[in-house]
């Protein structure tokens, strides 16, 4: 009879910002029953994952689990791996980041649990050039990454034999690794895969089997046991039956038995489902063979919400290392980088990532906050330009003491509008229909109605003046086309002025047809307060007066002087006022079909829809003779 080493392995990778309601729900359903079933099978040895995030709340909410899990380890049943604190994709951040993630998660588990780790694991099997210096300097030896991945870089390769790569003349070993997962990506438990895999892989005589603790919590009910408890001890008592065949191992003994049989470098490599979603999200227009691009990357600057965050935090990354001063604010504000850098947040993952509207808002107040951290007592007010969106074109950002605004140069919108006191951002809202995020783009249509979308986008502005001294930049953009069967030719310029406490948008719409224009031209936000849709209050203003809307439906208010949108649970409002009376019309931002969240039961998914904030739009309807010209401004505040 053939003997089998086997490893069974579960790793955990739920980001920082998710609720404690689905902390505790995964908790139940996967991490207390795997440990407390394992620990009855005292022959049977495991590997685990935990991120930086999961160990603090089991620290604060389940000490038990951790007293445990300390002496399972210190028994040398139970292998923890480590890895990226906040369990980032490696292809985003940059290698000094993912050091120091990789070094933070380690000095935790020695300090918590008492051991170093040996091994590391790699959120959804991210993979760059990079890692081999990177997990060595953190005394890392080895990782995991799919079989498929070194199969398909050797064909005629052992699926099962590990390797060795190189950066540097530092090295790590890297073992072959199977998903317990079956097609629909829910958990198959470790009996059932290891024999379908003893099936396939007839040479083999190791394998190494990891499980997503957010699958288990979520199959348990349809394995038709009565509990998550029965589930692992059913494979547990499996596994001890029959010990005589297969000896289950930790990933460190392999390590210490198991030479690599070769050297190989890999470019880049993922998990079958992150992939899947790279070659779904990747631009067809401009990328036509993955494979000779970084897709990670690439999936993420194709995607304008992810890209606004990626942005966001290469820029809050960028000045804080050219921070010079106190130290442990300089550590504050990274730490809070590595926060932002979750790579649950960079994706659309199984559980929602980038979709959850109170993920992103985590980050960018993460971001916010890493960057109040280094800034001076005494800051002042002023304009810049940098590359944030990294197109070769300069976006004008402005920061002062009460917020801070960024301006993508060729919409002349806003594309982040921060709160500095409330660590919030208002333009992170999503309309996944028409997938744009921001705020202040500028549309033309035939007519006001409650119904009325623009059909033509402005999206070829150009700077024409930027004062700096004077805190104001100018953009322009002649537009000429059809609106339903009237032929429309106008200019139109947009002016930003800022100070410290508020700024103003400037339009000036003149008429070049040859007959008079009658239109609507309106600028439109996608707006967002709080993750909550019950916690998100708007009202319009009239004078001084302010109405209710009710957001949870469509709405359009004609002859309104602006907008107000605040947090129910904060004191801070979001003012946009207009100096001539406009409309202002919205529907809630909504993404029917939900997410994988282990919280809810597969028919409540459905029936709950994700918020992703407030479609509201502002708009005149015009008539301008020829060469006639219209001026009117909106007003921005954060009132508290």
């Amino acid at each position: 009879m053939q003997s089998y080493r086997v490893v069974l392995g579960m790793h955990n990778d739920l980001s920082y910002s998710a609720s404690d309601a689905l902390y505790e729900q995964v908790y139940q359903g996967a991490w207390r029953p795997f440990l407390s079933g394992l620990y009855k099978f005292s022959s049977i040895k495991s590997v685990v994952h935990f991120s930086g995030a999961i160990f603090t709340w089991l620290e604060k909410n389940h000490p038990e689990y951790m007293y445990l899990l300390t002496e399972m380890v210190r028994k040398g049943q139970v292998e923890l791996l480590g890895g990226g604190f906040y369990n980032p994709l490696a292809g985003l951040v940059s290698a000094q980041d993912m050091t120091g993630q990789v070094e933070a998660l380690s000095a935790f588990i020695r300090k918590t649990i008492g051991k170093r780790p040996l091994g590391a694991w790699l959120y959804e099997y991210s993979w760059t050039s990079s890692l081999p210096a990177v997990l060595q300097n953190s005394k890392i030896q080895y990782t995991l990454l799919p079989a498929r991945c070194i199969l398909e870089s050797r064909p005629s390769h052992s699926a099962c034999a590990p390797v060795i790569s190189e950066d540097h003349r530092k090295m790590v070993t890297i073992f072959p690794t199977f998903e317990s997962t079956m097609e629909d990506q829910s958990f198959q438990p470790f009996e059932i895969t290891l024999l379908k895999l003893q099936d396939v892989y007839k040479n083999c005589s190791t394998f190494i089997m990891m499980a997503d603790g957010s699958d288990i919590a979520l199959s348990w009910q349809a394995s038709g046991c009565e509990s998550p408890d029965l589930l692992f001890e059913r494979t547990f008592a499996w596994f001890q039956k029959n010990c005589l065949e297969y000896d289950t191992s930790t990933t460190a003994q392999l390590y210490r038995s198991t030479k690599a049989s070769r050297t190989a470098y890999f470019a880049q490599c993922c998990s079958e489902r992150f992939k899947k979603y790279c070659e779904n999200n990747v631009s067809r227009d401009f990328v036509h063979n993955l494979e000779n691009y970084q897709y990670m990357k690439q999936a993420v600057l194709d995607h304008p919400l992810a890209h606004a965050l990626y942005q966001k935090l290469n820029f809050v990354s960028a000045i804080t290392g050219l921070f010079r001063g106190d130290k442990s604010r300089k550590k504050a504000s990274l730490d809070d980088i590595w926060r932002a850098q979750c790579g649950n947040l960079f994706w659309e993952s199984p559980d929602g990532g980038i979709l959850l509207a109170e993920s992103r808002m985590a980050a960018y107040s993460s971001l916010i906050n890493a960057e109040k951290t280094i800034r001076q007592s005494r800051f002042h007010h002023f304009l810049s330009v940098d590359d944030l969106n990294f197109d070769g074109i300069k976006e004008v950002i402005f920061q002062s003491s009460l917020y801070t605004c960024y301006i993508h140069s060729q919409t002349a919108s806003v594309s982040e509008f921060d709160s500095i006191r409330t660590s919030k951002n208002y333009a992170c809202g999503w309309n996944a229909s028409a997938r744009v995020t921001g705020l202040f783009k500028d549309y033309i249509c035939e007519s006001s109605s409650a119904s009325a979308h623009g059909l033509l986008l402005s999206d070829r502005w150009n700077i024409i003046e930027n004062i700096r001294d004077a805190n104001s930049v100018a953009f322009g953009h002649d537009f000429s086309g059809k609106i339903g069967e009237r032929s429309l030719s106008v200019v139109c310029r947009k002016s930003y002025k800022f100070e410290n406490d508020f700024f103003s948008i400037e339009y000036e719409i003149e008429n070049k047809s040859q007959t008079e224009a009658s239109f609507c031209f309106y600028t439109a936000m996608e707006a967002i307060a709080s993750a909550n849709i019950e916690r998100n209050r708007m009202a319009v203003v009239r004078h001084r007066d302010s109405q209710p809307v009710d957001i949870r439906s469509d709405f359009f208010i004609p002859a309104v002087d602006g907008v107000e949108l605040s947090d129910s649970d904060s004191a801070e409002k979001l003012t946009i006022r207009s100096d001539t009376p406009c409309f202002a019309a919205g529907n809630p931002s909504l993404i029917e079909g939900g997410s994988r969240n282990p919280s809810l039961s597969a028919d409540t998914v459905a029936a709950q829809p994700l918020f992703e904030g407030i479609s509201v739009r502002i708009g005149w309807d015009l008539a301008l003779p020829t060469e006639g010209t219209v001026l009117f401004s909106l007003s921005v505040r954060l009132e508290h």
